[in-house]
């Protein structure tokens, strides 16, 4: 209770700055036992004790001059100046004491402890080191005087001395008892603030864990939400651009609806991965794939935007072809990819170069793999070469008007690469072009074991093969698109594409009908999709159909855990026609070939 008194007359606060509400006791402190010792120690001399000449009037006048000069520092609020102070004044009467006691023990060095003590406690141990010089003069002083007899003017009474030590020894024990309870009670207060501050650092921790699941929700919800219309418009599109007796200037049109949906879906793709970035619920793949071909593929996918620029667009791989490693294929591709992407547009002439190689030596069994992407473009500025890195952050605001693009793509490498263990820089001059470079640790593979799977996304082929399709969703508009798009890549007289609005009319159907697929929604009322697949799975009729999942759930976490569920396949919404006619190529051709018996095995049955 007295220090918080004394806190509110200094104006110090242990909670807001500890350090100097510590200061701030011990000058108070320092104040109150200097001016306490020199009057003590006056009237000790002067009425109990025959002091040396000079010494009455010394501690009087030291116990004076240390409380004036101790509460004018503490109202000027200057702490440090008057601990200073005080200790130059005790230093003084000390150097005084010493020399009118010579040829014997000064009763004033039993204060040197409780000195030193506050000077550590305000200052640390540097202030200790400082006091070692005046120290050894002090204890110099003494021994240099030792030689002095105890007879004469300045010999002393063994009983007066002791008496004298008694009384400074009193006086040193309330000193270092003042200052410990200063540090102690202020330490209290401190620890009472830090154990309040981090109820409040937990409490804010949790509620920041819950917004930021809120916010992770929410981004699902509105990736689902607006998928599913976006389904309608990409799927639409495609099956209307199929049709060929569409005028040059409709597929122009269904063109310009089907670059700005995809560029939509992109928009959309980035949000959730940084959004799970930044939740660190992120997973990266680790398998083996071939890393030339990975840069070769997403390079040959824009060199053409770049050749129609007029600027060339190389590759230099020194890793060799192939170059297998083991990682995360599908993310070195998405940091690749925003690279170029953002090479080929802000290049208007000249040369972007693709180099890949290794640096370093091999730790762990990685080795520090290295992708530069240099161009010739318009450079970024040396003050945002930093924040370019930032989500939604462009370089100035006329360039997301000019360019186009959300600032996301850069942000969202660099995560990446940082995820990988890795890093990205960039090096720039305004009108000199960038270069990105990116170090990510990969280990090396000899051989793939992976087998190499080639498709064709391109392919407009027809799928020629009977069969029966259930179209599941609670969506009508999902229903319509799904059809279209069957009944445009399969071309069969026999081929019959039912629909049905939820899980349980799924279910329904397929107790009554034998179908070949099941393109089957996930999340709809009363029977979500996995539990009518695993209805469907217990069907006589139906059990052996290939159900594919086909969601707005679009994640990699979410393809294996469907996967894993027991669905034969994965489409994520906005479904693309080529990866639809993929799945049902397998399942009405492939599929039914490997289940179909052998000559050998017919003639085995027939016999």
């Amino acid at each position: 209770m007295l220090w918080r008194q004394i806190d509110r007359l200094t104006g110090a606060d242990p909670l807001v700055d500890f350090d100097y509400a510590i200061k701030s006791r011990i000058a108070v402190a320092f104040t109150a036992i200097f001016t306490l010792m020199g009057l003590v120690n006056a009237a000790v001399l002067a009425f109990v004790l025959d002091g040396r000449p000079g010494m009455v009037e010394l501690g009087l006048a030291s116990g004076l001059l240390a409380g004036s000069v101790g509460v004018t520092g503490l109202k000027l609020r200057r702490p440090n100046a008057t601990i200073a102070v005080m200790i130059l004044l005790a230093s003084l009467v000390l150097f005084a004491a010493a020399w009118a006691n010579r040829g014997s023990f000064p009763p004033a060095t039993l204060y040197l402890p409780g000195i030193i003590l506050g000077a550590y406690i305000a200052w640390g141990a540097r202030a200790v080191l400082f006091a070692i010089l005046p120290l050894a003069a002090y204890f110099g002083l003494i021994m240099s005087t030792a030689h002095i007899t105890e007879g004469g003017r300045l010999g002393f009474n063994p009983t007066e001395l002791l008496d004298m030590l008694v009384a400074a020894g009193a006086l040193s024990c309330v000193w270092i008892v003042l200052f410990g309870s200063s540090f102690r009670s202020a330490t209290t207060d401190a620890q009472s603030a830090l154990a309040a501050s981090n109820q409040r650092l937990e409490t804010a921790l949790i509620a920041a864990q819950q917004a930021n699941r809120a916010k992770s929700d929410f981004i699902a919800n509105m990736s689902h939400e607006v998928r599913t219309p976006l389904n309608g418009v990409l799927g639409m599109t495609n099956v209307l651009q199929a049709d060929t007796s569409l005028n040059d200037d409709h597929r122009r049109s269904l063109e310009l609806i089907d670059d700005s949906g995809k560029a939509l879906l992109e928009l959309l793709n980035d949000i959730l991965d940084l959004s799970k970035i930044e939740a660190d619920a992120l997973e990266l793949d680790n398998r083996e794939f071939d890393l030339a071909d990975l840069i070769r593929n997403t390079t040959d996918h824009w060199r053409p935007q770049a050749e129609t620029k007029g600027v060339a667009l190389t590759v230099n791989n020194q890793l060799g072809d192939p170059a297998f490693v083991r990682g995360d294929p599908l993310r070195l591709r998405q940091i690749i990819n925003n690279l170029l992407a953002n090479a080929v547009k802000f290049t208007h002439s000249g040369r972007i170069s693709v180099t890949l190689t290794t640096v370093g030596e091999v730790r762990e069994g990685k080795t520090r793999v290295r992708l530069s992407v240099r161009d010739t473009g318009i450079g970024i500025p040396g003050n945002k070469q930093e924040s370019i890195f930032d989500p939604f952050n462009q370089v100035d605001a006329s360039m997301t008007r000019r360019y186009g693009g959300t600032g996301l793509g850069l942000a969202i490498c660099r995560r990446l690469a940082n995820k990988m263990s890795g890093k990205i820089t960039l090096s720039s001059k305004m009108g000199r072009g960038s270069t990105f470079t990116v170090d990510v640790p990969l280990e090396r593979v000899a051989t793939s074991e992976q087998p190499v799977v080639t498709r064709d996304p391109a392919s407009t082929k027809p799928v020629e093969a009977a069969g029966r399709v259930l179209v599941v969703d609670d969506v009508v508009t999902n229903q319509l698109v799904l059809k279209a798009m069957v009944q445009q890549i399969v071309k069969a007289d026999e081929l019959i594409v039912d629909c049905a609005s939820g899980g349980r009319e799924a279910v329904n159907k397929a107790t009554s009908f034998a179908y070949d697929v099941v393109l089957l929604d996930i999340q709809m009322p009363e029977m979500d999709g996995v539990s009518a697949m695993q209805c469907i799975r217990e069907t006589r009729k139906s059990a052996d159909a290939r159900i594919i999942a086909v969601t707005a759930l679009a994640s990699d976490d979410h393809r294996r855990e469907f996967l894993a569920a027991g669905f034969t396949d994965y489409l994520p919404k906005p479904v693309e026609i080529a990866e639809l006619r993929r799945v049902l190529e397998i399942a009405l051709v492939t599929d039914r070939r490997a289940d179909a018996p052998t000559d050998e095995e017919s003639r085995v049955s027939s016999g």
